[in-house]
């Protein structure tokens, strides 16, 4: 008869002793979603880091040098045979840092990029982030193209790494085929090859792989497809139309923060245009931080400002919040023309403001690529009274040649002399420019043209009245390419400039 207390002890070793039935490592009491949000933590941390190290000038002219090194030493190598080296460990101590460098940080990168990517959307779709909201972003407008931009980044990167091991496997081959063969010259021949074709590429690429490490991950992948017809706010509906699905999820969660922030009695959209309104002065320098301050804490909480603008942890601050507005403008710069023109008619007093009945501004790229471009309207009615009216955009050659648009106008009486920028005991110009375009109608109208059209256009924009009466009217002229307009280059200069602005540190602010 066996104890009963030996035969307890006997199985409660046997069941500790057995294997865990669903793998080493696993947890059933273990959260998946947690699990999943630590590594794309730990992906999107490396992506910074090495994403930061990539985009570095200095890692890409390194890379640039190698490839043409690589070159010149097969070139040496067929010029003075006599001199060429024949030992292999000699080449790979010559040139693995080189590679090293020229392929490590970019390679890291890009593929920290994808997985981080990867991972960040199905956490989306998981609802893993703070709200626990599930969003189908693989459906989302425009994230098709950020999925394909990253697949592009890392083909040109896997190209990139094949010209290098090609180049440095050949040039070690050389070292020990026997000097003057067919073989021999024929190794140098492709090395040379590879090393040009690595230093080309790597300048053709340099655009793609500055775009690593960035703290908004899809923003610069993402290009605008869609947008309205009439809008709202120049600033804020810019902004909105330029954020990727991403982004956009991360701006309304901010825009409820600014909700929190406001001093009651005040208008949300009407705020939020100031804001964006000042931070562009600001950041032009045509007002200082202690006055930008002061201006937002007119219809601001001051405790809420430090959370709202000055917090680096969250994705939208004081800085990136003035990049997303030069990164706005960067894309339409003609939107922004008209902004300033508005600012300037309401600071000097133009006649177009105080005495006439209507305002209107068109602004049209004065190059556009492709054959299409983007038409920019401003309508303010300087009225006491509500009045309808209809818009004509006559584009000869294009397509549509014609098209109207009709809407009601709210009134908008103008000051009645020219006012300031800034001025604490009367409305200025922090006033009355977001109310100008409160009140007036902003229209983004995409104009193009037949594959075949080349050359000089004009675009009329006509306004009229219910009786067809014409108010004013304006043409425009811009030129219409088939390839990539001097714009398209300096788009990108000024996008990268942008980002520049949003990495740098926040502003010393005094809320005393």
């Amino acid at each position: 008869m066996v104890d009963e207390g030996v035969s307890g002890e006997n199985n409660s070793r046997t069941t500790t002793s057995l294997p865990d039935p669903y793998g080493q490592g696993f947890s059933r009491n273990e959260d998946p979603l947690a699990r999943t949000k630590a590594a794309w933590k730990s992906q999107d941390s490396n992506r910074l880091f090495y994403g930061k190290i990539a985009r570095n000038p200095a890692i890409l002219f390194v890379k640039t040098l190698v490839g043409f090194g690589f070159a010149v030493a097969a070139l040496l190598n067929v010029l003075f045979p006599h001199s060429a080296s024949t030992s292999v460990t000699s080449v790979v101590l010559i040139w693995s840092i080189p590679i090293m460098i020229a392929i490590l940080p970019q390679s890291l990168a890009t593929e920290y990029s994808w997985r981080s990517m990867k991972t960040r959307i199905s956490l989306r779709e998981m609802g893993g982030f703070d709200d626990e909201k599930k969003y189908p972003m693989r459906s989302q407008p425009g994230m098709d193209r950020i999925v394909e931009g990253l697949k592009d980044n890392r083909r040109h990167n896997m190209l990139g790494v094949f010209f290098t091991i090609t180049a440095f496997i050949l040039l070690c081959s050389a070292a020990i085929i026997e000097q003057g063969s067919i073989a021999w010259n024929l190794s140098l021949l492709v090395a040379m090859t590879s090393g040009i074709a690595l230093a080309f590429h790597t300048q053709f690429i340099n655009h793609i792989m500055s775009q690593q490490g960035d703290r908004i991950p899809f923003l610069s992948f993402h290009a605008p497809t869609h947008h309205p017809t009439q809008v709202n706010t120049i600033l804020g509906d810019l902004i909105i139309a330029h954020l990727d699905p991403d982004s956009l999820l991360e701006w309304k969660k901010w825009n409820k923060l600014l909700a929190e922030s406001i001093i009651p009695g005040n208008d949300l959209r009407q705020c939020l245009e100031r804001l964006l309104y000042i931070l562009h002065l600001q950041q032009q320098k045509e007002i200082s931080t202690e006055l930008s301050v002061s201006e937002l804490c007119e219809f601001l909480k001051r405790d809420t400002i430090p959370r709202l603008l000055l917090n680096e942890d969250t994705t939208y601050n004081w800085r990136s919040l003035q990049r997303l507005i030069s990164h706005a403008r960067a894309w339409q710069p003609g939107a922004f023309r008209l902004l300033d023109r508005l600012q300037n008619d309401l600071l000097s007093g133009s006649p177009p403001v105080l005495r006439a009945k209507w305002r209107m501004d068109v602004s049209l790229d004065p190059e556009c690529d492709q054959g299409a471009g983007n038409l920019f309207i401003v309508l303010n009615n300087q009225t006491f009274s509500p009045r309808h009216v209809r818009v004509e955009v006559l584009c000869p050659g294009g397509e549509p040649e014609l098209r109207t648009h009709r809407f009601e106008l709210a009134p908008c009486p103008p000051p009645r002399a020219a006012i300031s920028l800034t001025d604490t005991s009367e409305d200025d110009g922090l006033d009355w420019v977001p109310r100008y375009l409160e009140k007036g109608v902003v229209l983004w109208i995409g104009v193009a043209w037949t594959n075949r059209f080349k050359g000089p256009a004009n675009v009329q924009v006509i306004l009229r009245d219910d009786d067809g009466v014409v108010l004013e009217s304006i043409v425009v002229s811009t030129h219409v390419g088939v390839g990539e307009s001097g714009l398209v280059k300096e788009r990108k200069k000024n996008l990268e400039l942008a980002r520049k602005w949003g990495d740098s540190a926040l502003p010393q602010v005094s809320l005393s």
